[in-house]
């Protein structure tokens, strides 16, 4: 069971490994058999290998997370972390989250999910769109990032 400090540190170095781009190093944080929601309410990717593509393809888009404050569970086992996460490529995206982890007995996670949904999501730099226009805006980039996703890597 980890303690307060190290929970909340373990949140912290999550997002300080994904914005140095170290895809072995941001790995190196969760268990082989690790079941990964992003967003909740989409398939799960299960086991690390399936988590390499997409911490690997989340690096490739550029993303960059701001962490909030973490706020731990009294169980040792968990820790929430409101974040914001802003992907560059192939569009411009900024993503209101709420992250929660769970260790497991080994100290590395084993559950993550990342709690998110279409209005907490921002197009671009410009004026925030509201209702259908929002919606279609966020979809269709979204849209775009899947197809991505699909496509080899321009190296």
């Amino acid at each position: 069971m980890a303690d307060e400090a190290t929970l909340k540190h373990l949140a912290l170095e999550y997002a300080r490994r994904m914005n140095d781009g170290d895809v072995e190093a941001v790995l190196e944080l969760f268990s082989d058999d690790i079941v990964f929601e992003d967003p909740v309410g989409a398939p799960p990717l299960i086991g690390k290998e399936a988590l390499r593509g997409h911490i690997a393809w989340s690096i490739e888009c550029q993303v960059h997370e701001e962490p909030g404050r973490p706020v731990v569970s009294m169980d040792g086992r968990s820790v929430a972390v409101p974040t914001t996460v802003t992907v560059y490529a192939p569009t411009k995206l900024t993503f209101q989250i709420v992250g929660i982890i769970e260790l497991g007995d080994d100290d590395l996670v084993r559950h993550a999910r990342a709690y998110w949904g279409i209005t907490d999501t921002k197009v671009g730099d410009g004026p925030e769109l509201s209702g259908v226009a929002h919606f279609m805006a966020v979809t269709q980039n979204l849209a775009k990032m899947v197809q991505a996703k699909g496509s080899p890597s321009p190296t």
